[in-house]
C-alpha cells in the first residue's frame, strides 16, 4: 500500500481553554498560532508522522486526573491536533472574554480521551494476542455464558461534578463475540481466536465512531499511481496500525536508540535486513563494533 500523508502542527504550541459552568463545563485544546483569529505570531511545520506514534498515541495516559491536560497538550504541541489542522474546525462563540472568542468545534477533552480510550483498547488487545506471557491475563477478558462469548471491554466514562470538575471512572462492557453456533469456531483452549475476534470489534467500532471521524481516501496521482491519503493523523494512525496487524508493516525496535522501525516491501518501508532508524544510529553502532574488535583480551 503506498500512503502519502504529512500534518500540520502549530510552532507557538497549544493550550487548554475552557467554556461553561458545572456539569456544562467544556475545555477545548485551541492552537495559539496558524488558527483563525488567533492573536499570537507564528506560523505552521509540516511533518510526516514516524513509526510508533499510534503507541505514544494509545500511552497517553487520559484516565489519570492529574496528568490528563499536560500529556494530551504535550503530544498536541509535538504532533497537531488528531482530527483538524491548526487553520481547520473553528467556531466563534459569544462570551464576555476576549480569549474564549474562537474555539474549536471538535478538541474537545472528551473527544482527545474517547479516541486514546478507543486506540488503547486495540493495541493492548494486539500486544496481548502476540506475547504467550499474556495469554493467561486476556483470559480474564472473555466470559463464557448461556452459550455465548462475551468481551468485557474496559471503558472510561466521563462525569462532571458541580464544580466542572472532569473524571474519568473505569467500568466494564460486555460485548458479544460469537452467540449460539459461531461458539464452536472458538475453542476455549485457544484464546487467540476469541481475542482476535474482539480486536476487529473494536478497530471496527472506532473507524464508525462519528465524535472522532478517522478515514483514507484513494487518490489517483498523475503517474496514475494509487495512493491511499489518510484524512487526519487519527486516520493516519488507525491505517498504520491496521497494516501492522494485517502483517504488511513489521514494527521492529532499533537496535541503538529503541524507537520503532517499519519494516514491509512497500513504498516508505524499510528493507528487511535494516536494524537501525537513522544514519546516526547506524554509525553508533559501526563505532561500537569497532571498539569491540580492537579491545585486547584480558591475559
Amino acid at each position: 500500500m503506498d500512503v502519502r500523508f504529512r500534518w500540520l502542527t502549530p510552532e507557538s504550541g497549544h493550550e487548554w481553554r475552557g467554556k461553561g459552568r458545572g456539569r456544562k463545563w467544556t475545555q477545548r485544546l485551541v492552537p495559539l498560532s496558524g488558527a483563525i483569529g488567533s492573536e499570537t505570531p507564528g506560523g505552521m511545520w509540516a511533518y510526516t508522522p514516524p513509526p510508533g506514534l499510534f503507541r505514544k498515541f494509545a500511552g497517553l495516559n487520559f484516565a489519570n486526573d492529574e496528568r490528563r491536560e499536560k500529556e494530551i497538550r504535550s503530544f498536541a504541541d509535538e504532533y497537531g491536533d488528531i482530527i483538524a489542522q491548526p487553520q481547520e474546525g473553528h467556531v466563534t462563540i459569544t462570551d464576555a472574554t476576549p480569549w474564549a472568542q474562537t474555539h474549536r468545534k471538535h478538541a474537545t477533552m472528551e473527544t482527545w480521551c474517547r479516541a486514546i480510550q478507543h486506540m488503547s483498547r486495540a493495541v493492548d488487545l494486539w500486544d496481548g494476542i502476540n506475547d504467550p506471557k499474556r495469554h493467561k491475563e486476556l483470559r480474564l477478558l472473555f466470559i463464557r455464558i448461556m452459550g455465548a462469548i462475551f468481551y468485557k471491554m474496559t471503558v472510561y466514562k466521563r462525569t462532571l461534578d458541580d464544580l466542572g470538575g472532569e473524571r474519568y471512572q473505569r467500568d466494564w462492557d460486555l460485548v458479544p463475540i460469537a452467540m449460539g453456533k459461531d461458539v464452536a469456531a472458538y475453542p476455549a483452549r485457544d484464546i487467540t481466536w476469541p481475542a482476535r475476534r474482539a480486536l476487529q470489534v473494536v478497530i471496527q467500532r472506532a473507524l464508525t465512531d462519528t465524535e472522532t471521524p478517522s478515514h483514507a481516501t484513494a487518490n489517483l496521482t498523475r503517474e496514475l499511481r494509487l495512493v491511499t491519503a489518510p484524512v487526519n493523523l487519527l486516520a493516519d494512525m488507525w491505517l498504520t496500525f491496521a497494516r501492522v496487524v494485517s502483517g504488511e508493516i513489521e514494527e521492529r525496535p532499533c537496535e541503538i536508540c529503541h524507537r520503532y522501525i517499519y519494516v514491509g516491501s512497500g513504498p516508505g518501508l524499510q528493507r528487511s535486513d535494516t536494524i537501525t532508524c537513522s544514519v546516526a544510529c547506524r554509525k553508533k553502532k559501526q563505532r561500537r563494533e569497532d571498539e569491540q574488535r580492537t579491545k585486547k583480551p584480558l591475559r
